[in-house]
């Protein structure tokens, strides 16, 4: 299963889309969770590799913003080095957030079938939860 969460500067979720089927991609399930409808002018959308999204972005006046990739070269420029270095260090936060929500039992193993009905309902509530816990940035 997968789900699309926006994460804020801050360490706060701002987006939280429903749980769609494993198989989805990433692109797709960014178009049928409506993302980009709470994009505005000026926006700035962290992604990682392969979250080609720049044309959807760019409709709502968003960049989207990804590490470089190496395309067959042997290794990044001084400047790609850099953005990628700060990248990751916005990023931390996401990871930082989706560990807090996997420590909550009922989405942290096996998930049983009979849950299926129920699952975008208990991601959102483990979001919020996660949301009241002590800020993540400071």
């Amino acid at each position: 299963m997968q789900v699309l969460i926006g994460v804020a500067p801050s360490g706060a979720c701002m987006f939280v889309s429903d749980v769609y089927e494993g198989s989805i991609s990433d692109r797709e399930l960014v178009k049928q969770s409506n993302f980009a409808e709470n994009l505005t002018l000026g926006d700035v959308v962290l992604g990682d590799r392969g979250f080609t999204i720049h044309d959807i972005c760019a409709t709502k006046g968003a960049t989207l913003v990804i590490p470089p990739f190496l395309d067959r070269r042997e290794k990044f420029t001084k400047e790609e080095l850099l953005k990628t270095k700060l990248i990751a260090k916005s990023r931390i936060h996401v990871e930082r957030f989706i560990e807090r929500m996997k420590k909550f039992k009922i989405i942290s193993g096996i998930i049983p079938l009979t849950l299926t009905p129920l699952l975008s309902q208990i991601v959102f509530v483990t979001c919020c939860l996660v949301n009241f816990q002590e800020p993540l940035v400071k």
